[in-house]
């Protein structure tokens, strides 16, 4: 790996990466704490990696009040909003409306220095006992968030018998013409057993590219490459493995398997990047594929951390 980088290739494939999550675990920081770090990193020099800020939305009538003493003067917050979910559709769809409320006050107090153009939601258990159920609240979640300029990202509850909730809801995404929606992948969280196998990442991957449904990715995923953790007691999945995975099966049409000896590589060498593209050992994806694969795959992933990212990329010698 060289040390003059970033290199055109690593900008594109690192352009937005990280929607910044402080509110949640490991970090967990209140949130006038975590929103003065989204603030602070707006000035700092690899804010081309920074996207948007993970807040719920029943808590943007308090992130309103600390506005005044914390929003910038100039320049625009961009923000994606957790939805309040539901134990089955029809709570579900009444704290949707509780939640577009939220975003619409937030929206109004704020005006032009606030963004608030995404939505994520787990979806309840109960939606899933049949396709007709999934696809009838899948559509009526995304018509309505959809007109109010907003991109769902739906989540299948993780645990036993999560691929076959998944698949049901991939299904579902794939019928929805409008392309603002895509699919949530859980990759990890402060237990062994919140990490998904490589497998199911490489199945994901494949599912969504199949599909043409774009994703985004949350918890367990802010070091670069794959390795043992002792603090979870397992194996963590690296960025650079994942969205590197998703990269190459866009540009050559990787089956499961290739793109599954992507996802589970613990070698930082076999991650090459300069002027040109990106390579793992000997697949090679040009700028333009990279670009191209972040707009119909992975847009991002949250992370509780900005800083940890950025200095074991420095480690890595891919930023200076």
């Amino acid at each position: 790996m060289m040390n003059s980088l970033p290199s055109k290739a690593l900008q594109i494939f690192l352009s937005r990466i990280i929607d910044y999550a402080g509110l949640y675990p490991p970090a967990s920081l209140p949130l006038e704490n975590a929103i003065r770090n989204f603030v602070k990193y707006q000035n700092e020099a690899e804010v081309w990696m920074l996207s948007r800020f993970i807040i719920p939305a029943k808590w943007l009538a308090e992130l309103t009040q600390l506005a005044e003493q914390v929003f910038p003067s100039e320049g625009v917050l961009s923000f994606s909003t957790l939805g309040r979910g539901g134990k089955n559709e029809d709570e579900f769809l009444d704290n949707l409306e509780l939640d577009l409320s939220d975003i619409f006050t937030f929206r109004k107090l704020n005006g032009g220095g606030v963004v608030v153009d995404m939505f994520e939601t787990a979806l309840p258990d109960s939606a899933f006992t049949d396709q007709s159920s999934i696809n009838d609240l899948v559509n009526k979640t995304a018509e309505t968030l959809n007109k109010n300029g907003l991109t769902v990202f739906f989540e299948a509850p993780f645990g036993a018998g999560w691929q076959v909730r998944a698949e049901k809801l991939i299904r579902s995404l794939r019928k929805i013409k409008d392309k603002h929606v895509g699919f949530k992948l859980r990759t990890g969280g402060v237990t062994a057993g919140a990490f998904p196998s490589p497998g199911q990442v490489a199945w994901t991957i494949t599912a969504t590219r199949n599909a043409d449904i774009p994703m985004k990715a949350t918890a367990g995923l802010h070091h670069p490459v794959r390795h043992y953790n002792e603090s979870v007691q397992t194996q963590m999945h690296g960025f650079l493995n994942v969205f590197g995975a998703d990269i190459l099966a866009f540009a050559h049409g990787l089956d499961q398997n290739q793109i599954q000896r992507i996802v589970e590589d613990e070698d930082p060498a076999n991650f090459v990047f300069n002027e040109t593209g990106f390579a793992w050992k000997n697949i090679h994806a040009s700028n333009e594929q990279i670009a191209r694969a972040r707009l119909s795959g992975f847009i991002s992933f949250g992370s509780c951390s900005f800083d940890e990212p950025r200095e074991d990329l420095q480690k890595l010698g891919l930023l200076t």
